[in-house]
């Protein structure tokens, strides 16, 4: 009987620790995380499409999520100074004004990707 209390609070501890550390990311239409919402998608180092789009936000992961820009689409930039990363932080909102026009984006748990 203690093994099986154990393991089912070892599992709801695992479960809770996994779902909190899976961030996901959101791009706005809007500067301010305002405007129309697009897709709620997952901070896996996938390629994504960011036009129309001007500001993004993650919820969940930890404190040291990356996004990655780039001025084409597909995640390829024409030079090297037209991709930009940084880190974004869980719940914080960012403005994306790189000083050229960004169409594509990377987002990043534990490594910035070019």
């Amino acid at each position: 009987m203690f093994f099986n209390k154990s393991f089912s609070a070892l599992a709801v501890a695992l479960l809770f620790s996994v779902s909190a550390q899976a961030a996901t990311i959101v791009a706005y239409s809007g500067n301010t995380c305002n405007g129309n919402v697009g897709n709620t998608v997952p901070c896996d180092g996938s390629c994504r499409s960011f036009s129309g789009r001007h500001s993004l936000k993650i919820s969940g992961g930890g404190p040291g999520n990356c996004v990655t820009v780039y001025n084409k689409a597909g995640c390829q930039h024409e030079r090297f100074d037209q991709w930009t990363s940084f880190r974004l932080d869980s719940g914080v909102c960012r403005n994306i004004n790189t000083g050229y026009g960004v169409e594509s984006f990377r987002c990043s748990t534990d490594v910035c990707l070019s």
